[in-house]
């Protein structure tokens, strides 16, 4: 215990002695455990409970009950946002009991009948979308009714400022909604339709977990059945079957039990059995086994799969990031105290003397870091919350702070700090005391064995990580740890590959240094100085390569995975597009084309839509349809599109003279080849008496990517009235070069709205990315740590080269030769990390991504042109310079150094 005391106090004195690299050995310790700190804070704080997700989906109530498929048999997770499907059924299966009381039973009865007597059931379904009059025109928002007064609401809908509506009239708003309309608390709003009973804000509101929502929140009984009865009383909603049926969908109630009654998990199936779902807070906070296995059932494990795959090889490359820093540390530290070290060899000192020195500096400064960096982890994320919930959408659910877990997290800095230190300490320990004393570097031949056993180690990592993202078992056994093959597989192949890009260094700081004699003279000593120390160069670069791989890791996932959900993602026009829609407006088309360029002047060309009508008797008219082939065993047809070549242009965005040409020529332009028929284009229509009648006409097939063929066929309006049907005005579409803005989209809406009260008016704004609190906090500590290592390392190599700048000093070279030097070895580092780090950090992401697509049927596949190039760029440019720039500018003092 006194050889531990007096081990410290020497290392202890060693940091006081030289408290500027001691400052920057304990900042590479500090910076991971800043970034792994605030990544875990920021996740834990995200993560609820099964009872705060209870109080998000349904307040202060005791279940939520939802139709889902009312006279089917359905099955579900715990949660019904984790999984439902319906039970597949033979079509000439007799229906059981329970789906034919489904069937037969008004639904608000057929509840109360399957729940405890006594129970209270609050509706909680979905309004309708709904347009309000904003202050520059009209927008779209969404809508829902709710008593706020009382506490049933809390924790889905929370009042932030102002008042709950309590009056007839009176309405609540989300920070959205009132970003988007220009209103504020105490305006009224008008809700379209509804002129006649405009409604006051009186607060505020937010949903938890969705703080982006645009939502109106009126009382009950004041929204939903008004609305319905203006649009139908429009000719707006027609109730078809089809839409009673999705209506019936969004039904929903809050259950309120009655004092010693519960809603167990037999409860659960039995209200499946008749097609319903429904969210238990008993079974959520004890969910029996059975429920879990339906979970797995519902595909739940795949994902827990994938979630946990993501995380173990977060936390293995954070891992990895640690050692990777502290070791550069370390070993500049040990280079810079070797004589020293050599005095206590030569005062008497044993080899373990030496080697336990090193290694309580190590413990000394990686405690010191390692605490550091778990303090300001915890106080950004706690002085960033309310942005960081902001980027992500959602409230944490507090603060939490997992003691065993930050305490884990700074165990392993300081572990890592420790083995970082090993290394310099085995080194020292041989060292002579003689070559200790007289400061020698020895200077070693690359070995040639190092870059094929880096190539091999990338090439075998690489395969590893992507052969486990997409093979073996979804959801295997546990084969370590807890982890399955895939996601050990994923890992290892991972940490394999950037390993591997290691032994790379040393080679190419040799071939730099060939490089170097056509130079001028200050890039040629920085090459060549560079490839002789290359013991001191190569740990440095290490350090940047960890730093920028999980960057690139971070950065490349997160745009993959946009990639891949906005690819999954169906537009009904190319982004852009502006869209008018007639629904029996047809004679306002002229007064609408006059008036929509002067709110959004540079609308470029118009291109007029037409609908194709079959007049089948006096005053008797049907839609045409274009047929499709089949699709889940029933035909596929949808209203045929009618227009010129200007419609191909805008609404397909495409320009192909073949296509035009065969448009005017009276042929139909086909953009799906499941509409294609022998070389010809089917339409179809219904007469008297259900009659089907079908028309063919010779088609082209332009082939468009599924996710382009914003319209299946398009004929002219000439071959139409060739045919014998009837032509008339539905719309028209144009595609502006320039974006419109969102206020100016509002003033159209709004003429549109004045001249034409049928019609619909939009543009088309494409995938919008949702937010995540874990994705933002993993992109800024990401950028935090690698901007910090970059800075941190070249500085240490700066201050263990300060022999070599004493050198330049003493034979004559100018203050700017040096400059010039330690600038250029400072951004050679950052350079050869960067790059390394940038082919490093593409293995797991796109291992990854490769899973994250796996687990969904025809799920988009990534590509390398995925990646955020110019993020890339600039990291793998910027990054360079910035060192470059910091390292020239450093306070050169080259008597500093005494031999």
């Amino acid at each position: 215990m006194s050889g531990l005391r007096a081990v410290l106090r020497i290392a202890r004195r060693d940091a006081r002695r030289a408290a500027g690299r001691s400052a920057l050995v304990a900042a590479m310790i500090a910076l991971p455990v800043l970034g792994a700190t605030g990544v875990d804070v920021v996740h834990r704080s995200g993560q609820l409970t099964a009872e705060q997700r209870a109080d998000r989906l349904m307040g202060r109530a005791d279940a939520l009950v939802g139709a889902y498929d009312p006279g089917r048999t359905i099955e579900q997770a715990v949660f019904p946002a984790d999984g439902v499907r319906t039970l597949p059924q033979r079509p000439d299966a007799e229906p059981t009991a329970e789906q034919r009381r489904a069937t037969d039973t008004e639904p608000t009865a057929l509840i109360r009948g399957l729940l405890p007597p006594g129970s209270t059931l609050t509706p909680a379904r979905t309004g309708p979308v709904a347009t309000v009059r904003t202050a520059d025109g009209l927008a779209p928002a969404d809508t829902f009714e709710a008593d706020l007064t009382g506490g049933l609401w809390r924790g889905r809908i929370d009042l932030v400022s102002g008042r709950a509506p309590a009056a007839p009239h009176e309405a609540a708003a989300t920070r959205a909604f009132l970003a988007a309309t220009g209103l504020r608390t105490g305006d009224t709003v008008t809700v379209r339709g509804l002129e006649s009973t405009p409604f006051t804000l009186t607060g505020t509101v937010e949903h938890p977990g969705d703080l982006n929502a645009v939502e109106l929140v009126a009382r009950p009984g004041e929204l939903y059945r008004q609305l319905d009865e203006a649009q139908a009383a429009a000719g707006l909603a027609p109730q078809t079957p089809t839409a009673e049926q999705a209506a019936a969908r969004k039904a929903a109630w809050l259950v309120t039990l009655p004092a010693g009654t519960a809603l167990d998990w037999p409860r659960v199936r039995e209200l499946n059995a008749h097609g319903y779902t429904l969210a238990s807070r008993q079974v959520a906070a004890h969910p029996p086994a059975e429920a879990l296995e339906r979970q797995e059932a519902v595909g739940a494990a795949g994902e827990r799969e994938r979630a946990l795959m993501t995380a173990a090889t977060t936390a293995a490359m954070a891992l990895l990031e640690v050692a990777l820093l502290a070791g550069p540390a370390f070993a500049v530290g040990a280079r810079r105290s070797r004589r020293q070290l050599a005095l206590l060899g030569a005062a008497g000192g044993r080899p373990g003397h030496v080697r336990a020195v090193v290694l309580g500096g190590g413990l000394l400064l990686g405690t010191l870091g390692a605490a550091l960096g778990s303090l300001l982890g915890t106080g950004l994320v706690a002085a960033l919350r309310p942005w960081i919930e902001e980027w992500g959408g959602s409230r944490f659910a507090g603060l939490a702070l997992r003691p065993a877990e930050l305490l884990a997290i700074a165990a392993v800095g300081v572990a890592t700090a420790v083995l970082a230190a090993l290394l310099p300490a085995l080194q020292a320990g041989r060292r002579e005391v003689l070559a200790g004393l007289t400061d020698r570097d020895p200077d070693r031949r690359p070995s040639r064995r190092a870059p094929l056993l880096g190539l091999a180690a990338v090439l075998g990592g690489a395969a590893l990580a992507l052969y486990g993202a997409v093979a073996g078992p979804v959801a295997g056994p546990p084969v370590l740890a807890g982890l399955s093959a895939r996601t050990l597989a994923v890992l290892g192949g991972a940490v394999l590959a950037e390993l591997g890009l290691l032994l790379f260094t040393p080679l190419l700081l040799a071939l730099l240094g060939r490089l170097a004699r056509r130079l001028p003279v200050g890039p040629r000593l920085a090459l060549r100085d560079a490839a002789r120390h290359r013991s001191r160069i190569a740990p440095a670069v290490a350090a940047v390569l960890a730093a920028v791989a999980g960057a690139v890791a971070v950065g490349v996932h997160s745009a993959g995975a946009e990639v891949q959900d906005r690819a999954a993602y169906r537009l009904d026009q190319p982004v852009g597009a502006v869209r008018l829609t007639l629904h029996g407006d047809g004679d306002t088309m002229p007064q609408l084309s006059a008036a929509l360029p002067q709110d959004l002047p540079d609308l470029g060309e118009r291109a007029d839509l037409y609908q194709a009508e079959y007049v089948f008797c006096e005053g008797c008219t049907g839609v045409v349809y274009a047929a499709g082939g089949q699709r889940y065993g029933e035909a596929v047809a949808v209203p045929a599109v009618v227009g010129d070549p200007t419609a191909l242009h805008n609404l397909l965005a495409l320009h192909d003279q073949g296509a035009d040409r065969a448009l005017l020529a009276g042929k139909a332009v086909v953009t799906d080849p499941a509409y294609l028929h022998d070389g010809q284009a089917v339409l179809r229509m219904q007469g008297n008496g259900g009659e089907v009648r079908e028309l063919r006409v010779d088609a082209l097939l332009v082939e468009r990517p599924a996710g382009q063929r914003y319209a299946p066929l398009v004929v002219a309006p000439e071959t139409v009235r060739r045919l014998g049907l009837r032509v008339a005005p539905a719309g028209a579409v144009w595609l502006p070069a320039a974006p419109v803005g969102e206020r100016a989209e509002q003033r159209a809406a709004a003429t549109v709205a004045r001249l034409a009260p049928h019609a619909e008016f939009g543009v088309e704004r494409g995938y919008r990315p949702q937010g995540s609190t874990v994705r933002v906090a993993l992109g800024g500590f990401a950028a935090l740590v690698v901007l910090g290592a970059a800075v941190v390392s070249t500085a240490l190599a700066a201050a263990d080269a300060r022999r070599e700048r004493a050198l330049l000093s003493a034979i004559g070279a100018r203050p700017r030769t040096r400059r010039t030097v330690a600038g250029l070895q400072a951004g050679l580092i950052a350079l050869l990390g960067a790059l390394l780090g940038t082919v490093s950090g593409f293995v797991p992401a796109f291992a990854l991504l490769r899973s994250r697509a796996s687990g969904v049927l025809g799920g988009p596949a990534v590509s390398p042109a995925d990646a955020p190039w110019a993020t890339i760029a600039l990291l793998a440019l910027g990054l360079p310079l910035l060192a470059g720039l910091l390292g020239a500018l450093r306070r050169d003092d080259p008597a500093g150094w005494r031999g």
